[in-house]
């Protein structure tokens, strides 16, 4: 087993591809740190990767070789939330005015 720290925005998937090569990984990776696939991961974290995960070292290489750190959560949090606006959620005569 070996450990590894988690980025700024990275998903586990992210954190699978970089690690293991391989982002079927991450299901392995999540039961080993007791985690849903889909929950939030936290930067500075460190994860568990399991020695029992095949590793594809051609993309674990790859991306080693070319810097490449994946890291494509995206959080929307209500402060970013923006008023919807346009004529398909205007109502008419409510939002819409019609002259």
């Amino acid at each position: 087993m070996a450990t590894a720290i988690v980025l700024h925005n990275q998903s586990l998937l992210d954190f699978a591809i970089q690690h293991t090569g391989s982002a079927q990984n991450a299901f392995e990776i999540a039961m080993a740190n007791n985690m849903s696939l889909t929950d939030q991961l936290t930067a500075g974290a460190e994860l568990t990767v399991p020695g029992t995960v095949a590793m594809d070292l051609d993309i674990k290489n790859y991306y080693s070789s070319k810097a490449i750190q994946p890291a494509t959560d995206v959080t929307v949090s209500s402060d970013d939330e923006q008023e919807q606006e346009g004529i398909s959620i205007w109502g008419i005569n409510n939002d819409f005015i019609v002259q």
